[in-house]
């Protein structure tokens, strides 16, 4: 049985700041002295919760490590368009909280609250959440791309992707999407952490597909991509196209818009 005491430590204090790069002409780079070469290895998952936590300034709102570890898990629920309830008994299970563990901070939480023996967020819990993840999200953006032509047929090439974010993306996918195009994977990296910039990805033929046959409507890059919570994010890069003289087209070189879905 878990007992819940009425005594709340105060533990770190924080501020919530709204800060939003997703601006229509993001800078390609933001700190070019610092951009590392990415390197392709296994996934490590951070968990040092209170060096994230005081990232936040300004704020006079108080929470605990507890408190963000269940926030976490509520909200991913919350994001998948699900009602945000955790049963209270599995969720410690997952968490490795043993019974009879002192949870006081959440006897009177203003961001999630207890329900029978369930666990669900509040509204303030979710606008917190949604600071939280501006605040500790990755932001690739197209750093170059190139367009070739020769024997084998019109390639792209060079494409190079950085992370202009605060957090690592990982499992990244590249596609191109067009109005009526169903998307084409060109590329996939399996990790970019913060302030690197990718390898140059493997050629990609696009001759004798309607990239190179139509002049198509909204074309663009588009890339997706998660945090280490498994939080989806994307964005990318408006694209155009050059009419050739022997009426097909060719994919401009030239980056579009900055964008975030």
């Amino acid at each position: 049985m878990f007992k819940f005491n009425f005594l709340e430590k105060i533990v770190e204090k924080f501020g919530v700041g709204f800060h939003f790069s997703g601006k229509k002409n993001s800078p390609t780079i933001k700190n070019r002295s610092e951009i590392r070469n990415s390197t392709v290895g296994s996934v490590q998952q951070a968990n040092n919760i209170s060096n994230e936590i005081k990232n936040f300034s300004g704020s006079e709102e108080h929470i605990s490590d507890l408190e963000i570890k269940i926030l976490r898990k509520l909200y991913a629920k919350y994001k998948k368009g699900q009602y945000p309830r955790l049963d209270l008994r599995t969720l410690h299970g997952e968490l490795g909280i043993p019974d009879g563990s002192y949870v006081g901070p959440l006897n009177d939480s203003r961001f999630l609250k207890i329900e029978g023996s369930d666990y669900v967020i509040k509204d303030a819990g979710i606008r917190f959440m949604d600071s939280f993840l501006r605040k500790n999200k990755p932001e690739i953006d197209v750093s170059s791309l190139a367009i070739s032509g020769g024997p084998r047929g019109q390639e792209i090439t060079g494409l190079r992707l950085v992370n202009n974010g605060a957090a690592s993306a990982i499992g990244i996918r590249c596609f191109i999407c067009a109005d009526g195009l169903q998307k084409i994977n060109i590329g996939n990296i399996e990790r970019i952490n913060p302030n690197e910039e990718s390898r140059n990805s493997l050629g990609f033929n696009y001759s004798n597909t309607p990239l190179s046959q139509e002049l198509l409507k909204h074309l663009k890059i588009i890339c997706e991509y998660k945090n280490k919570d498994g939080f989806n994010f994307a964005s990318g890069r408006t694209l155009s196209q050059e009419k050739r003289a022997d009426g097909n087209y060719n994919i401009s070189g030239h980056r579009g818009d900055y964008f975030e879905i």
